[in-house]
């Protein structure tokens, strides 16, 4: 995960945000924006620890989110 930032953000994270916010990001060098239609976006995490950072909230609302419990082995 990328570092925070003084205020909270994630630049990477950001980026993701704008364009699932916004349907688009901004073409480097040339500030013109660019539209971005038909795209999917799935995002996999694990619980914040070791070398996970916590996932902002304004960009996991864009998320269904759901848990699994770990699997067991058990006998049908």
């Amino acid at each position: 995960m990328p570092a925070v930032e003084e205020y909270g953000a994630q630049p990477p994270i950001e980026l993701l945000r704008l364009l699932l916010d916004k349907k688009g990001l901004y073409v480097r060098g040339e500030w013109s924006w660019k539209d971005i239609e038909d795209t999917t976006l799935i995002g996999c995490a694990a619980p914040p620890g070791g070398a996970r950072a916590v996932i902002t909230p304004r960009f996991t609302r864009r998320f269904n989110i759901f848990c699994l419990p770990e699997a067991t082995q058990g006998t049908l």
